[in-house]
């Protein structure tokens, strides 16, 4: 039998192949142009879009470019089938269906290569953007997330809640006389202490939507409402940092924090919400430290009955 007659079907199946790793290529290019997109919204830098600009329209060149010759051999298969009907030459014929069997599979070789080294950059590239996008979010010395990723989170969760969805609590935190104890113990000992409270708030407020830095030695968090629960929790929080004494160097101190409290009413925007909150912290700040303060849209109401924070710290 003719290898024509044999090996046609072969070179079918080849084809089939082809077909199948081309719209794996062109899934990965779509999916990287996503990938991109999401990422370019972020904010990369300008050598990094580059770089992945660069990347992706190398696939889509790549993809065009064996789309073509996927094409092309289809073309020959056809002449190649009606030649073998029509019984034409066979030894020509057989001819005709190694070479072209041969251009296939080393055309599959080399698109499967270049395929495999741009999924490889892109991988790379995709790790590289993710740690640079996790820097961005994040406060170098706690871990928390920064002021940057909470605005954002904020807003979220501001819009979500305006379109009907439930309401939120902004829980500012601050530990009190933070400069006595960089003045007394150091620096170093002040950023010990405040690694320490990242710690504690991160698993005490392990359900909450965030835990932040929001700059200097004050904390955020967003919580799950209604108000005076999250004011009970935070209240529960300030009592257990007051009993678990800190490292400060080499010595253990007593740590305490105030905490403001606000949830959403009709605001328009985000901002008041905060602004409530911070105003409930200056209430906790200035009527004694060691107190938690939520503000119900009117006034900073006090929580509990706190112990007096010692003046001595």
């Amino acid at each position: 039998m003719p290898i024509a007659t044999t090996v046609t079907p072969l070179i079918a199946g080849v084809v089939l192949a082809m077909f199948v790793l081309l719209v794996g290529g062109l899934i990965g290019f779509r999916i990287g142009q996503r990938k991109y997109a999401r990422l370019s919204e972020n904010q990369l830098s300008e050598g990094d879009r580059e770089r992945l600009v660069q990347l992706l329209a190398e696939l889509g060149s790549w993809t065009n470019e064996y789309s073509g010759n996927v094409s092309d051999y289809q073309d020959q298969l056809g002449r190649l089938s009606d030649a073998v009907e029509k019984g034409g030459n066979s030894s020509s014929t057989d001819l005709r269906v190694m070479t072209l069997l041969q251009q296939i599979m080393q055309t599959n070789g080399d698109l499967q290569t270049r395929l495999d080294e741009a999924e490889k950059q892109l991988e790379k590239q995709t790790r590289q953007i993710a740690s640079y996008l996790t820097e961005a979010r994040t406060d170098g010395l706690t871990g928390l997330f920064n002021r940057r990723a909470l605005d954002t989170r904020m807003e979220e969760v501001f819009t979500a809640y305006r379109s009907g969805g439930r309401t939120f609590v902004i829980a500012l935190i601050d530990i009190d006389k933070f400069k006595l104890i960089n003045d007394n113990y150091g620096h170093q000992a002040g950023d010990q202490v405040l690694k320490q409270l990242a710690s504690v708030l991160r698993t005490q407020l392990d359900g909450s939507l965030m835990v932040a830095r929001f700059g200097g030695e004050e904390f955020a968090a967003i919580m799950d409402g209604p108000l005076r629960v999250a004011a009970a929790t935070m209240n529960e929080l300030r009592k257990h940092v007051a009993d678990h004494p800190m490292q400060a160097g080499t010595k253990q101190i007593k740590v305490t924090i105030s905490v403001g409290l606000s949830e959403p009413r009709e605001d328009v925007i985000v901002a008041p919400v905060l602004r409530r909150a911070d105003e409930a912290l200056y209430a906790a700040k200035n009527i004694g430290r060691n107190r938690v303060y939520y503000h119900d849209g009117r006034d900073a109401i006090l929580v509990g009955a706190p112990e007096t924070a010692r003046s001595d710290e």
